[in-house]
């Protein structure tokens, strides 16, 4: 059998291996899985990616040693739509919902902003929600409901026998349809859908079983379908999420810290922080367009001795802003970031190769782009 042919551009491998292995480890399951005949697999991650295919390391139970196994490309695309369609595929296959862990339902009962630009809703749901929250975000349907239109919402059902067809109708089209067809598919099946985290989750009483209230900071920008939908928002509307997933940030708990976030991801890094358990203060930087945005963290909410950086800057200017402290600091072992697309990029590669932080301990990520890709659903 020919050798598999090495990726040219090494950076970005290595940025859609450690995306993949830390943000998407189900996936990964689901693949192992699929082309692994051995049972009692308990984890799955990449090695190394190649132009036909992908080398995954399959982790089993009890003393059975690791398999390393090679499973080809389906599809044309890039390299994260090459993955990501295998997960999908192996999980139709499966019998499982590729759309996530099902519906969720939330009622706002307070309204309040916390900042000029961040508004707060807090919520109450039928169904728990999670004790462990930092970072933990919810992809919402923009839409609103009024309370007495939503019956037995948060019951689970069995699959019905219609999801499982369009299931695998849509894993059908994103095979054969062109890149530039399935690209159209994704941004229909997604533009009504934005990711939004969890800020805090509480009991509303001692007698309640789980956590049934909680806030979602939105930050609001312009005139963007998730700001307008948040600001219509009123108390007593319920809205929707189609899926859940939780951020992965264990490697914060030793060694120096650097965390940065601009106002999308400052909700996440919130809780982050609340939860600060690494007994070395972090470096932190935050970034804002306005500067009162950064009235969302007080000098209370941060770690005691911590070195932080508040930066006001336009968008396009993060990566500049960011890797000049950057050559300030002396030492940076783990990083928690989320920022803008192309500044994350930078970032990122500047800790990977410039500052050795590589693999589970470089989690800069993108949590926006700055000229989102339109498509334009009339061609």
């Amino acid at each position: 059998m020919r050798s598999p042919t090495p990726i040219s551009d090494v950076d970005h491998k290595i940025d859609i291996i450690d995306h993949v292995n830390q943000d998407h480890p189900e996936e990964l399951l689901a693949i192992a899985r699929s082309h692994t005949p051995n049972k009692g697999i308990v984890s799955a991650k990449v090695e190394d990616i190649y132009l036909e295919g992908v080398h995954i390391d399959v982790a089993f139970k009890a003393e059975q040693p690791n398999q390393k196994v090679f499973v080809p490309f389906e599809i044309e695309g890039s390299l994260e739509d090459k993955i990501l369609y295998l997960a999908y595929a192996s999980i139709v296959k499966q019998g499982q919902d590729f759309s996530g862990t099902g519906k969720q339902f939330f009622e706002v009962i307070k309204k309040q902003n916390v900042t000029p630009n961040f508004i707060r809703l807090t919520v109450k749901s039928d169904m728990a929600l999670p004790e462990y929250y930092p970072g933990y975000a919810y992809a919402f349907v923009l839409k609103g409901m009024k309370k007495q239109l939503v019956e037995n919402n948060n019951k689970s059902e069995k699959k019905h026998w219609s999801k499982s067809v369009f299931d695998y109708i849509f894993i059908w089209l994103m095979k054969h349809l062109s890149k530039k067809n399935r690209e159209k598919l994704l941004y229909k099946t997604n533009k009504n859908v934005r990711l939004y985290t969890l800020r805090k989750s509480w009991k509303s009483s001692d007698t309640a079983k789980f956590p049934d209230r909680g806030e979602i900071d939105i930050y609001t920008h312009g005139a963007t379908q998730g700001s307008q939908w948040a600001e219509q928002l009123n108390v007593g509307d319920v809205f929707m999420s189609r899926s859940e997933t939780e951020d992965k940030h264990p490697h914060l708990a030793c060694g120096q810290a650097l965390l940065i976030a601009d106002e999308t991801a400052y909700p996440a890094l919130a809780g982050i922080l609340e939860n600060w358990k690494n007994q070395i203060p972090p470096v932190v930087i935050l970034i804002s367009a306005k500067k009162d945005e950064q009235n969302y963290f007080s000098e209370e909410t941060l770690p005691q001795s911590a070195q932080v950086h508040r930066v006001v800057c336009s968008e396009q200017e993060q990566a500049k802003e960011v890797l000049s402290i950057l050559a300030t600091v002396e030492k940076i072992e783990v990083v928690w970031g989320a920022l803008e697309s192309s500044a994350a990029k930078r970032v990122r590669h500047y800790l990977r190769n410039e500052r050795q932080v590589t693999g589970k301990n470089n989690h800069t990520k993108a949590y926006w782009n700055l000229k989102p890709k339109h498509v334009n659903s009339n061609e």
